[in-house]
């Protein structure tokens, strides 16, 4: 597919996921977004290479050149898996840097 968007409305807020090519599996609902993908909630703002929204974990994963840019600041990782139901995120590198960069605002 080209030119994918889905709508996640959630209890709380909704999330909107966009991207320039991605494919649908329609026997699991899982969604696979690549190129220019960007997914936010309107606070928080994920831009990154890939992302995998997978309704059969209750998770998105976005991996590949991930930017994550919220209300306390930025954050450049490899790899960012958020789980719908808890709403926390586990943030890694997969490179030789081991590191995640952060930069936090107050």
């Amino acid at each position: 597919m080209t030119n994918m968007q889905v709508t996640l409305n959630m209890e709380d807020r909704s999330i909107i996921i966009t991207s320039d090519k991605g494919h649908y599996n329609k026997m699991t609902y899982d969604c696979f977004f690549e190129l220019n993908v960007r997914a936010t909630d309107g606070e928080t703002v994920i831009v990154a290479d890939n992302l995998d929204l997978l309704s059969t974990e209750d998770a998105i994963i976005a991996y590949n050149n991930v930017y994550l840019t919220d209300l306390q600041g930025t954050l450049l990782a490899d790899k960012v898996f958020y789980d719908l139901e808890t709403k926390k995120y586990d943030i890694t590198m997969n490179s030789d840097i081991k590191r995640v960069k952060v930069k936090l605002f107050q």
